[in-house]
């Protein structure tokens, strides 16, 4: 019975290019990350860390720091 319906909606043919686009990005970041420079990777790695001083929470000791 869902085979019947699969066949006269043309769902599987959604789930063939779902699974086929989804295959083609993976296959596209595997290869950005193997050629990656290791320093590039490591600067991208640091970017969360970077400049986190200068978005302290109120209250905090960089605020009062600031006030001095």
């Amino acid at each position: 019975m869902l085979q019947e319906l699969a066949a006269r909606s043309g769902g599987s043919a959604f789930a063939i290019a779902s699974m086929l686009f989804f295959i083609a990005v993976f296959v596209v970041i595997t290869v950005r990350v193997v050629r990656a420079r290791r320093e590039d990777m490591e600067a991208r790695a640091r970017l969360a860390l970077e400049g986190d001083h200068d978005h302290a929470t109120p209250g905090s000791q960089h605020d009062k720091d600031k006030q001095a």
